[in-house]
């Protein structure tokens, strides 16, 4: 199932995220609500913008890598990057980059 924003991820009470597009796969279905997504989702991008960026590139990503999110694509359209992270252990790992064109490798 593919969602866009505005939806909210509810992590934990404390931590409440609203990414640009959250992937949740079939088998996890059970994680969405009418209202949310209550717990990390399968995969989520991040748009990155001038505003939102720091807070995407670090903060964001920190809070899905200690929730266990699997994938995360960090997408900046403005240099036409896209960074691909996938979890390891309880770590992103940087797996893909593609800078202006490419083809992603599927895992």
């Amino acid at each position: 199932m593919i969602f866009h924003a505005p939806l909210a991820v509810d992590l934990s009470e404390k931590n409440v995220l609203q990414p640009d597009i959250i992937f949740i796969a079939k088998e996890r279905q059970e994680i969405v609500t009418d209202k949310n997504i209550s717990g990390a989702p399968d995969l989520v991008v991040e748009i990155l913008s001038p505003s939102t960026a720091y807070y995407d590139l670090f903060d964001k990503k920190e809070l899905y890598e200690q929730f266990g999110v699997k994938e995360y694509w960090i997408v900046d359209p403005m240099r036409q990057w896209i960074e691909i992270y996938n979890l390891q252990g309880n770590k992103f790992v940087l797996t893909q980059k593609l800078e202006k064109q490419g083809r992603l490798n599927p895992l």
